[in-house]
């Protein structure tokens, strides 16, 4: 029943049976079209112009799932058509309820078309809030902390309390999604788990205010490459992930060679995010050309004791950041709370994360850079970079942080606040707008300091203050303060009250 364009034939949804006035599940009908193009050796699997309601699709290999504009595929919500499958959920590997799209052991599969996926959040949230099944899924994840095995009649237990993802090829390669308009999500929308050679491009993923609803989730995979794309979700936009704690560190799967660019976020609680799930490591990513309008956090990496992993060679470049919730920039490993621990295989670590050409406005916050005593934040670079909003940079437990042409713009408290670190290569800092009640820069308990090619600008007040006693421990080159009422000054006070402490382990956000 399958046409033939070429040497490739096109099977139409509606000779199998299909319904496109979504009068009528289509499930069998669509499963019958993927077997007859898979059996004539792959080809085009097409939906004309109608509404197509269906439970899960399995993909097969070779195979291009093609939505023609005009056409929407809605998905339901009985899971008596989404068989349980092994899958990893939050970082976690399990049973799941199969995801909307996707499949197994895929090679060469195309998503693509200017047509509509859809699904109901609100009535998955309802499917998946069973008390009983809910308890398991706690029991399931604190023996998997303790690497005690599950007894399968345990995880399906559990799946009851579960979404399944949108659309999730796993252990495949060679995968392309162009084009498609998502509108509503079971939970996360595109979710590539152990995945290579993946190609995302001009989509527009639109799910918010739904729950857990991230746009892209990069998990444990490589060689991907996402562009020109818009986002408007009920949670992060693009995530990279690479499993948690003690079940992401036995699977050791590392995330890399990610490139994303070109793309449009609206309301999303971050637009590119690193985490937290950091067991199996990332490294090897490149997000720029990315425009953040009213998310909570625009660039956020985050993690904390007990996930461990390796974060390395990270680079953002050419960023707008617009009316942020929360901080702008976000650099964290106190994403959980836990309290301090001897360095292990469960301590993350940062290392080598550039951060250029930003512009940020109306921010609460424009920076944060939470390292831990154990482990500090090591070779951070941030350059280029102009912000303003309530507060400025704040940064503890840092390792050679270096900051070059940042100029900030802060209402409360100094424009730069750093506390607990060592290397600190500060090169052409100011505030053209000073808080006259505070200093440009504050330094607390900093060693081993270079200040240079730096501006006082008229209304300074004080240009730098550090505590009594450590001002031996900077190196001044090429500054030019004499704008500043007071250039330099050793004092004390308290610039961290009621913004952060030694011992601070925020809320989980």
């Amino acid at each position: 029943m399958c046409a033939w364009a070429g040497q490739a034939p096109v099977c139409n949804v509606l000779d199998y049976g299909a319904k496109n006035d979504g009068s009528a599940r289509s499930t069998g009908a669509i499963k019958r079209a993927i077997e007859a193009c898979a059996a004539a050796g792959g080809g085009t699997v097409y939906f004309p112009s109608g509404t197509y309601l269906t439970g899960a699709i399995e993909l097969a290999s070779n195979l291009v799932l093609h939505i023609d504009a005009g056409a929407t595929i809605r998905f339901h919500t009985d899971l008596a058509e989404y068989p349980l499958v092994k899958g990893r959920l939050e970082g976690i590997e399990l049973l799941t309820p199969a995801p909307l799209i996707g499949g197994r052991n895929l090679e060469n599969v195309t998503i693509t078309g200017r047509g509509t996926l859809t699904t109901d959040n609100a009535e998955w949230r309802k499917r998946a809030s069973d008390p009983e099944a809910r308890k398991m899924w706690a029991s399931v994840l604190e023996r998997r902390e303790r690497k005690e095995e599950v007894p399968e009649e345990d995880l399906r237990k559990a799946a009851l309390a579960l979404r399944p993802s949108m659309i999730r090829p796993m252990e495949s390669k060679n995968i392309l999604i162009e084009g498609i308009h998502i509108v509503g999500s079971s939970m996360w929308t595109i979710h590539l788990l152990y995945c290579e050679n993946v190609v995302v491009r001009n989509v527009i993923v639109e799910t918010y205010p739904g729950a857990n609803t991230d746009g892209i989730d990069v998990d444990s995979s490589r060689e991907v490459r996402i562009s020109d794309s818009y986002f408007d979700t009920g949670d992060d936009a693009i995530c990279i992930k690479s499993g948690k704690d003690a079940d992401g560190r036995r699977v050791g799967r590392p995330t890399e060679n990610v490139t994303i660019t070109n793309c449009t976020i609206r309301r999303a609680h971050g637009a590119v995010v690193l985490g937290s799930e950091t067991s199996g490591g990332i490294r090897n990513v490149v997000a720029s050309n990315i425009v953040s309008k009213g998310t909570d956090h625009g660039i956020r990496i985050k993690s904390g004791r007990g996930r461990g992993g390796l974060l390395e060679n990270i680079r953002f470049d050419n960023w707008v950041i617009e009316n942020p919730g929360r901080e702008a920039i976000m650099v964290t490993n106190y994403y959980t709370r836990v309290p301090a621990e001897p360095v292990s295989e469960r301590t993350p670590v940062f290392r080598n994360i550039a951060i250029s050409n930003v512009t940020v406005s109306g921010a609460p916050a424009v920076a944060s850079i939470e390292g831990l005593p154990e482990m500090p934040v090591w070779g951070l670079r941030i350059t280029d970079l102009i912000g303003s909003g309530k507060r400025g940079l704040r940064a503890f437990n840092t390792q050679g942080l270096e900051l070059r042409n940042v100029r900030l713009e802060a209402a409360d408290g100094p424009a730069f606040l750093i506390r607990d670190s060592t290397g600190l290569d500060l090169d052409r800092v100011e505030s053209r707008q000073p808080n006259a009640a505070a200093p440009v820069i504050r330094l607390d308990n900093c060693a081993a300091v270079l200040l240079r090619g730096s501006r006082a600008w008229a209304g300074t007040n004080t240009f730098l203050s550090v505590q009594p006693g450590s001002l031996k421990g900077v190196t001044f080159e090429g500054n030019h303060l004499g704008e500043a009422k007071t250039p330099v000054e050793e004092a004390g006070g308290d610039f961290w009250k009621g913004i952060m402490s030694p011992d601070r382990l925020p809320a989980r956000q």
